[in-house]
């Protein structure tokens, strides 16, 4: 192919679901972007896309990528989520690709989710690569969930995260083999306020990648949640083994088998948690109560269903 699968650019119709799935591709050429001039190859391409009270499901893509340097997805200038919109990335299949989603800025704000849930990579670098500015704003959530890979790092950001106004970042079960979860930028990565959650449950790697503390800055009530991680084949569950591994500040240790409303849910609209499963508040959406409908979609292949697809609430 020449270019990529789909590109979308600007501002999208709002209230609509817009679904690309079921798609097979071998990609072995570029195309060229015109601002600048760099030859990128992406199945899905956003150029300053602006989701409002919409959804954008990408599910079910198996792709193959025949030379070295691709994106499955790659966002030039900022990705824009307002007014309850969802960007959900899931069991897709990436082998030969770089990077499962770059992003260069993320904005996720008022209700709304962008998830990465259950895709596979053969080999590459990252799930998740963020170079700027990304915020996760008023009761909205950014999650990365049951993915699995030979990857070096499960997220690789560049930059520092804001999360804030209620909101929930949600990072459990990926598997990244022997690489890292997160890349060591060498300074904190996440500001969260007293309303807001990070989650870092499940999730199996050779190392964190951690040289100094997650949590940037913190306000009085945040909560951060993290456990039963398998660090290099050996599990690490109390707080003092996640501080050796530079997991620190963390506010509730998550044993493994266990859930709970704060850690697995989306708190602020869920009522309670039974038997790992969250009971929704008016307004929660999916098997975690999240503040936006979930894209309706294909079943997952067969042959990719993993335990982690519970996680993620598929």
């Amino acid at each position: 192919m020449r270019s990529s699968v789909v590109v979308f650019m600007g501002a999208l119709p709002q209230h609509c679901d817009i679904a690309v799935t079921e798609v097979d591709a071998v990609q072995s050429s570029a195309v060229q972007t015109l601002e600048n001039g760099i030859n990128k190859l992406s199945v899905v391409m956003l150029r300053e896309v602006l989701l409002s009270a919409s959804s954008l499901l990408v599910g079910n893509v198996k792709a193959h990528a025949s030379r070295y340097g691709l994106f499955g997805f790659y966002s030039i200038g900022t990705l824009t989520l307002v007014g309850g919109s969802s960007l959900y990335t899931r069991y897709c299949s990436f082998d030969g690709y770089t990077h499962l989603f770059h992003v260069a800025m993320l904005s996720v704000r008022n209700h709304s989710v962008f998830a990465l849930l259950n895709n596979t990579m053969s080999s590459g670098t990252s799930f998740l690569l963020q170079y700027q500015d990304f915020s996760v704003l008023d009761h909205s959530v950014l999650r990365v969930v049951g993915n699995s890979g030979s990857v070096c790092y499960a997220i690789f950001a560049d930059d520092s995260w804001t999360v804030q106004e209620s909101s929930w970042l949600d990072w459990r079960d990926n598997d990244v083999g022997l690489g890292a979860m997160l890349y060591d930028t060498e300074f904190a990565l996440v500001s969260i306020d007293s309303s807001s959650v990070l989650t870092l449950t499940g999730c199996k790697m050779g190392l964190t990648g951690l040289s100094e503390p997650l949590l940037l800055r913190t306000e009085t009530g945040y909560r951060f949640v993290a456990g039963c991680l398998t660090l290099a084949g050996r599990k690490v569950t109390t707080a003092a083994e996640l501080e050796l591994n530079g997991i620190t500040n963390v506010t509730t240790v998550a044993a493994c088998g266990e859930c709970t409303k704060d850690g697995d849910c989306f708190a602020p609209l869920t009522t309670a948690i039974k038997d790992c499963k969250c009971q929704c508040a008016a307004g929660g959406h999916g098997d975690v109560c999240v503040p936006a409908p979930v894209p309706a979609g294909p079943p997952p292949p067969r042959c990719h269903r993993t335990p982690a697809a519970t996680a993620a609430g598929w």
